[in-house]
């Protein structure tokens, strides 16, 4: 696989363990697992009574690329809610399997997996934590 794919920032979220571990009352949380690879990915969420999200963590046994975006999702999912992560889902996945542009904004840290378009079995590596988000706000 490509260096390319394992840039610096891409392994400094990897890395980063400062949204890692778990809330001491999420208010939704599930867990997803790669089937292919083995990956295993558990998203909480603290959410306030409008369903805004006040506080996310992520506790992530799995690729660098699963980590990097679980890092990513958790740090930034604060103000969030089940229909913004959706559409951030959606554009992940439009960015991999059909090339559309990165996200901006808030979201503009996931353009780190741009190189990943060319590398279709691990597109589910970045998606895993994002699947895990909608699965638990959907709860």
């Amino acid at each position: 696989m490509s260096d390319e794919i394992y840039a610096k920032e891409l392994l400094r979220w990897a890395a980063d363990t400062s949204h890692a571990g778990h809330l001491p009352d999420p208010k939704r949380a599930a867990t997803v697992n790669n089937a292919m690879c083995g990956d295993k990915t558990t998203v909480e969420f603290a959410v306030d009574p409008t369903h805004e999200i006040m506080d996310c963590k992520h506790d992530t046994k799995a690729c660098v690329l699963t980590q990097a975006s679980a890092s990513i999702l958790a740090a930034k999912a604060s103000g969030e809610d089940a229909q913004s992560i959706a559409r951030l889902r959606q554009k992940i996945s439009a960015m991999l399997k059909e090339g559309a542009d990165a996200p901006t904004g808030k979201w503009s840290d996931y353009a780190i997996f741009a190189p990943v378009r060319e590398h279709k079995s691990r597109h589910t590596c970045v998606l895993l934590p994002l699947e895990a988000a909608e699965k638990a706000l959907a709860s």
